[in-house]
């Protein structure tokens, strides 16, 4: 047909010149807007198609070749895009770096490095850092890479905390995190996997790029056997651990990942209410499979959402929707579509309301901290408090999963012991046995988690004065917290200048001393004119012990009493004036990240970029693509 003959080339004369306007303005939206946004492979600009499609959007427009794209437009614009991101951390004072790998669906590792910071009032995420990883080249490319990254952004300084997991079974322990009795719902049909391997034919047609580098086995950082996997991730995590080690910034846990840990420990219990989950599953597969099923709902206004199977929460959310619809009605319309074997009898309702409420919180949490334009480091010391006593709570009460409530809790002291040993509460009277989990336990005493929460209008002290705690719990909590902050801000202000705090104490002993020896002189005393008023003014004039900090006592208890509980009122220009030191506290810690979520969100955005057909882009052009995809619209 006419849509693959070669085009018709505008006569000579007629063609725009390379530094154009409408030359460069196209060509910059077909790498900026269709490989770069949309990842569409960089031979589109060689189809015949594709040239004339462009000839009829403007006959005088040339399109840019792929091996000027690869070698000049593409390491143009990653320059500039790093240019931008180095301007961006010398604005930022602070930055907390979130480290992670990651495993395509081509079992190819790669490392990378997001930082997060506070600029101007608003929340900065960004990529910093993507590179492949192959085999036993890993430990000492991850810390290679890292410190050239912290060098050549100059921001070793500014690093206040390392966001990373912390077991080598991390890796896969979050890749399938599957509710029991949901197996069968991820069962997929032999089409289904047809239909995606045909993408990737289409999209590879046979074309082999001009930037091959590598041969394809080496492209590959692991081969099918669990062995050579095993021994590839406990480099990277041994490396991971030798980069904390020699850093002087804190590391803390994927608080998110810890979460899933607990859910997974929890989920090991279900088999008292396995009958009951197995339907819940069947009824929300059957909502995305059965025509007539998927009517009625409809006609119900009711919608079961897709669970995802890297998404506990998601599964967890489509038990809750399902137990939204009135069961009556439910299973009148099961019994009609000849699916009476599903139906939910008063037991399942009432395990499954059970198993609901145990979850609740924990999903709450996961959801709640893995916001961007706001804190999500300040929700972790609440949400752990929160879950810990509503756990205490439904152990109380619950009948059909007491077993699945001990595992939580159980699994909950054991990695956020320390933080709740912070928070005043004595986890060994809980009545549960466990062990103290040492990859989790003493990280989660960092004071980062208890003073954090102060900074965020939402909580200040409220998380701990509403809480459960007793009296006397309350009121020493809350001293620890306000000493933190008095602490913190006292370094953030005067850290790089000679501050000695004058004990009174010492003071009154120094004027004892010279006072003694003064009145130990036998020395008369001169008359004067005015002795009588200089006496006076004397008096007055006397120095008076005067706490020279208590500008930041006074800034904290005008912050508690204020009523603006904004979590940004630390934050937002308009609000932080009136708290100059909490104000800086809040830009050098609320910029913490409490998951590595972004990182995450970023490669899920941005996943296409590996099918198949790329794994012949050299290592060079398929990371300037990434990270330009990563950033895109971020700098």
């Amino acid at each position: 047909t006419t849509h693959f003959q070669k085009p018709k080339h505008s006569p000579i004369g007629q063609s725009y010149g390379s530094n154009h306007s409408r030359q460069v303005e196209l060509s910059a939206a077909i790498v900026n807007d269709l490989i770069i946004s949309l990842g569409l492979p960089l031979s589109i600009v060689d189809r015949s198609a594709f040239i004339n499609f462009m000839s009829k959007v403007d006959p005088k427009f040339t399109v840019t070749s792929r091996r000027t794209l690869t070698r000049k437009t593409i390491p143009i614009l990653y320059e500039q895009m790093k240019n931008r991101l180095k301007m961006l951390c010398t604005t930022a004072t602070f930055l907390s770096l979130t480290l992670d790998v990651w495993t395509d669906r081509r079992m190819r590792s790669f490392f990378a490095v997001s930082a997060h910071a506070i600029v101007d009032g608003n929340f900065r995420s960004f990529v910093v850092c993507f590179t492949p990883l192959w085999g036993s080249h890993s430990s000492s490319l991850l810390l290679e890479k890292y410190e050239e990254i912290v060098s050549a952004f100059g921001i070793k300084d500014k690093v206040i905390r390392l966001v990373t997991d912390n077991a080598a079974n991390n890796i896969s322990a979050f890749q399938d995190i599957i509710i029991p009795g949901f197996e069968q719902y991820f069962i997929q049909d032999e089409n289904e996997y047809t239909s995606d391997e045909n993408d990737d034919i289409q999209a590879n047609d046979g074309d082999i790029s001009d930037e091959y580098e590598y041969p394809p086995e080496q492209l590959s950082t692991t081969t099918s056997s669990p062995n050579t996997d095993l021994t590839s991730e406990d480099l990277i995590q041994e490396s991971l651990k030798r980069l904390m080690e020699n850093n002087e910034a804190f590391r803390i846990p994927c608080f998110a990942h810890t979460i899933q840990l607990v859910v997974k420990d929890g989920l090991k219990q279900c088999q008292s209410i396995i009958y009951a989950l197995e339907k819940v599953s069947a009824i929300a597969k059957l909502a995305h499979t059965s025509t007539k099923f998927a009517e009625r709902l409809d006609a119900m206004k009711v919608s079961i959402p897709r669970a995802v199977i890297t998404r506990w929460n998601s599964q967890f959310l489509t038990v809750e929707r399902i137990l939204t619809i009135p069961s009556i009605e439910l299973n009148e319309t099961l019994v009609q579509l000849k699916y009476k074997h599903l139906c939910l009898n008063a037991r399942d309702l009432s395990m499954l309301q059970e198993f609901v409420s145990l979850l609740s919180l924990l999903a709450q949490a996961t959801t709640a901290t893995q916001r961007q334009k706001t804190p999500s480091i300040s929700f972790v010391a609440p949400s752990i408090l929160a879950i810990y006593f509503d756990l205490l709570n439904e152990k109380k009460h619950v009948q059909h999963t007491t077993t699945i409530c001990d595992a939580l809790l159980c699994s909950l002291i054991s990695r956020f012991g320390g933080l709740l040993e912070q928070m005043e509460i004595d986890v060994t009277g809980v009545g549960v046995n466990f062990q103290i989990n040492k990859k989790f336990y003493d990280l989660y005493k960092d004071p980062v988690f208890l003073f954090t929460p102060f900074l965020d209008g939402m909580f200040k002290v409220r998380w701990i004065t509403e809480s459960l705690l007793d009296d006397s719990s309350k009121e020493r909590l809350c001293e620890k917290v306000k000493k933190l902050v008095f602490d913190h801000c006292l370094l953030i202000d005067h850290g790089t200048l000679d501050v000695q705090l004058v004990d009174p104490t010492v003071t009154e002993s120094r004027q004892e001393v010279q006072g003694t020896s003064s009145s130990s002189l036998t020395m008369v005393k001169r008359k004067c004119l005015f002795g009588n008023i200089e006496h006076d003014l004397t008096q007055i004039k006397k120095p008076k012990t005067v706490d020279s900090f208590n500008y930041i006592k006074e800034e904290i208890c005008r912050y508690i009493n204020d009523d603006d509980n904004s979590n940004m009122v630390l934050i937002n220009s308009t609000t932080s004036h009136s708290y100059k030191t909490l104000a800086k506290l809040a830009v050098k810690y609320l910029c913490i990240p409490a998951t590595s979520a972004a990182v995450e969100r970023v490669f899920s955005q941005s996943g296409f970029l590996f099918r198949s057909h790329r794994a012949r882009m050299s290592r060079k052009t398929l990371k300037q693509l990434t990270l330009l995809k990563c950033n895109d619209g971020i700098v």
